[in-house]
């Protein structure tokens, strides 16, 4: 055990010198499981559930030596060996741990490396490391992890661990399958390099890389299955740019990474994640689109529905979360974008009591979702019973025939709110269950109201509802 990681336990491995042992009689010629080739027998080895490797290894001296040899994982996190800080010392010890592991496995098969220190004594580690990255290429390592961000750092960490392109040919770059790169800058790759073509998972955080050099190597990973970009801030206004189809790409997330766009062709996506500003999102070559979740830090209700229309118009499940909205007074009936392939919809909106008279425009997103069977919408709202804003009967009518359940949190009894789900509530005739929540009051200290407003605000919603809702409906109001 190593930091907090895992090996098997190390011992001799069979000398693949070893003539293969040959049956003397008129016979077929016999060859012996330890015959079969060092690396081939780590990887039998590292396929078995432990148990059953377990179970193998009694009934065979052979299985007992690999049992002693093969070594799938290997883990060094300073982390969890309380390694850590900026002290030159702590550096120390790490590396010389991580040096005295390696050395017992040379020559072995080692098919995911982890390394995890922050890259603080930048000219100690970064030779070591290189050695490292090169240990991991001799082993023929197919997930390679460099978790080099500090504890604690500041963007002003200008530093980051070079990826060692010089110690890679084409065979060992065409053997990285997955690759966690944090604190790591690829920017600058040689000529020769036409990216990782069989990488399938890349996590990059904390970089500082050129976006150009980004598109590029993102480009030429054909086979990329799931791609995670997380806070790799750069100056300037950049946009993310891959307009290569990346036909195995399945899963994308990214997070506060600062840019004004983001393009993919990705049309088997099936999940995407972003957080952060508001920016605009183009996939819409990504038809198979099961799941987003957006995450806004601030934004008008108006402008990132119109974005997402634009962006994700085969999305069959939306989370879109706008921390803080800012409604405008307007609707937009007269956009022709649908979310037609829209299933599920979950709507949070964080809205101060400035926004109170305009939440009854956000029924705009129900508006473009003619096929919604779920809807979710989950209020942060301050105004209590507010009684501001338009009423549903400026709406026009429209039936949403296939919405079947509905489920309303943070309610306080403002008239948007209410006129938002009396509109939902009559215009659904498949209807099947209704679930209001009341919101937490914020301070008792303060009521302006007799009673409880938390009971008021019940009363409401169960009474407008009640002289709305059909008898075969499930109803719920609660705290």
């Amino acid at each position: 055990m190593y930091f907090g990681g895992q090996e098997t336990t190390a011992g001799h491995a069979h000398d693949p010198a070893k003539p293969t042992n040959i049956n003397t009689s008129t016979g077929p010629p016999s060859v012996r499981f330890s015959d079969l080739p060092q690396d081939v027998l780590y990887r039998i080895a590292s396929k078995l559930p432990q148990t059953e490797f377990a179970r193998t290894s009694i009934l065979s001296g052979d299985w007992r030596c690999i049992s002693c040899s093969a070594c799938p994982s290997l883990t060094f996190d300073a982390d969890a060996a309380k390694i850590c800080g900026f002290e030159f010392r702590h550096v120390r010890e790490y590396i010389n741990e991580v040096n005295a592991v390696l050395e017992k496995h040379q020559n072995k098969v080692v098919e995911a490396l982890q390394l995890r220190i922050g890259f603080v004594y930048t000219t100690l580690l970064a030779c070591h490391i290189n050695a490292w990255v090169d240990f991991a290429i001799s082993s023929r390592t197919k997930s390679l992890t460099l978790d080099l961000k500090p504890q604690m750092f500041w963007w002003e960490f200008k530093h980051r661990y070079a990826f060692p392109f010089q110690l890679f040919d084409v065979g060992s770059i065409s053997r990285l399958q997955d690759m966690q790169l944090s604190f790591v800058s690829l920017s600058s790759p040689p000529s020769w390099f036409k990216g990782f073509p069989n990488l399938k998972r890349l996590h990059l955080q904390v970089s500082r890389d050129n976006w150009k050099d980004l598109e590029r190597m993102l480009s030429l990973c054909r086979a990329l299955e799931w791609l995670y970009i997380d806070r790799c801030n750069i100056d300037g206004d950049e946009q993310l740019t891959v307009d290569t189809p990346l036909s195995r790409l399945i899963y994308l997330r990214v997070e506060w990474c600062g840019l004004s766009k983001i393009r993919f062709n990705a049309v088997n996506l099936a999940t995407f994640d972003y957080y952060g500003s508001f920016i605009p999102i183009d996939l819409v070559h990504s038809f198979k689109l099961k799941s987003a979740n957006i995450e806004f830090h601030n934004a008008v209700f108006h402008h990132a529905l119109v974005s997402l229309l634009n962006g994700l118009p085969s999305v069959q499940n939306m989370t879109l979360k706008i921390c803080w909205t800012r409604p405008e007074k307007q609707w937009l009936w007269d956009n022709p974008l649908k979310f037609s392939n829209l299933r599920h919809l979950r709507l949070t909106m964080a809205i101060n009591t400035e926004g109170d008279d305009k939440i009854l425009y956000s029924v705009s997103i129900l508006r473009a979702t003619p096929f919604i069977e779920k809807l979710e919408v989950h209020f942060v709202t301050f105004g209590w019973f507010a009684e501001v804003g338009p009423c549903r009967k400026d709406l026009g009518k429209i039936k949403y025939n296939y919405l079947k359940d509905i489920w309303i949190t943070g309610f306080n009894a403002a008239r948007g709110q209410v006129e938002f789900l009396l509109h939902a509530v009559e215009n659904a005739p498949a209807l099947e269950a209704v679930s209001v929540e009341i919101s937490k009051y914020p301070s008792r200290k303060s009521l302006a109201t007799c009673g409880s407003p938390i009971e008021a605000a019940k009363h409401i919603a169960t009474t407008c509802l009640c002289a709305t809702l059909p008898q075969n409906v499930a109803f719920d109001v609660k705290e």
